[in-house]
């Protein structure tokens, strides 16, 4: 087959697609909650992988179209079982900590690729809360109870481990501080999970680097629709800094993602030899190459 492609411009209207870290997020408060309703999903492998652990924890889940409709789980009554996350890291990030509220033994499966990342921060919360954590090639089994505490974990790593925590850290009787330590990478992903526990019913005290956490919290019911996509937005806004005409609705002006910076980071392009720093928002780094490519390339 041969195919031709000829030069054109983009024009018309599209919705961004919608945020898949947001949809983790929303999806996981909303079933910690008595009963929520979650729409704008779109059933990504890595989505329905949360969903699958959700509903191995005990939790109720009704799909209908892009609106799910979910509660009821108790993590600290959960029963020994399997969780599959497949090959989506934010799932096995965000659930290790709910598996280890209920002090049952838990297992976390998925490809030897996903379980070939690294999971340190947890193991060694695990070693001091004297929980198990045994891992295999495509697994991790956990058995005990995370305690509150005051924890440190490193800015240099996913922020998912961080995120993690704070899903279940308020859950727990007493209090609890989280601090990061050295450089902060990724922090405004971290702030897409305050905004989310915020949507339903969780205080968590931002004091700099340490989080302040209140135990004995509940999770609140929310009905919300998971907002647009800014890194994928980025992909189709690029078209007008081409002389594209196309207009990207769904996106969130108020929106936390770290991700809303690439109008600015765009702009920037026009200027003579910019230097840009993409560590707080790494998923723009192929449409700000392909635009300083059309914009300035040789």
């Amino acid at each position: 087959m041969i195919v031709t492609i000829k030069k054109s411009k983009a024009k018309g209207i599209i919705a961004a697609p919608p945020s898949k870290s947001m949809a983790h997020r929303a999806l996981i408060c909303g079933a910690l909650s008595d009963g929520s309703e979650i729409k704008n999903i779109e059933y990504s492998n890595d989505i329905l992988a949360t969903l699958d652990c959700l509903s191995a924890l005990g939790c109720e889940i009704c799909k209908s179209d892009n609106v799910i409709k979910l509660g009821g789980l108790d993590p600290f009554v959960a029963k020994c079982t399997t969780l599959d996350c497949r090959e989506s890291g934010s799932t096995l990030r965000f659930m290790i900590p709910l598996c280890m509220l209920s002090g049952n033994k838990i297992t976390l499966k998925g490809s030897e690729r996903l379980f070939a990342r690294n999971l340190s921060i947890y193991e060694e919360i695990a070693k001091q809360n004297g929980i198990v954590f045994k891992k295999g090639e495509g697994s991790l089994t956990v058995c005990g109870k995370l305690k509150a505490g005051d924890y440190k974990v490193k800015g240099d790593i996913s922020s998912q481990f961080i995120s993690g925590l704070l899903f279940a850290l308020p859950l727990l009787e007493h209090d609890s501080t989280l601090e990061i330590t050295g450089e902060y990478e990724s922090e405004p992903y971290v702030d897409l999970t305050l905004k989310s526990l915020e949507d339903f019913g969780i205080k968590i005290e931002k004091c700099g680097r340490i989080y302040k956490i209140k135990g004995g919290q509940k999770y609140k019911p929310c009905n919300t629709a998971v907002e647009g996509d800014c890194s994928n937005a980025a992909f189709l806004d690029a078209f007008n800094y081409i002389g594209g005409r196309v207009d990207v609705l769904g996106l969130n002006e108020a929106s936390r993602q770290g991700d809303k910076v690439y109008k600015e980071l765009f702009c920037r392009l026009d200027t003579e030899n910019p230097t840009i720093d993409i560590s707080s928002c790494p998923d723009l780094g192929p449409v700000l190459f392909a635009l300083a490519g059309a914009k300035n390339g040789a």
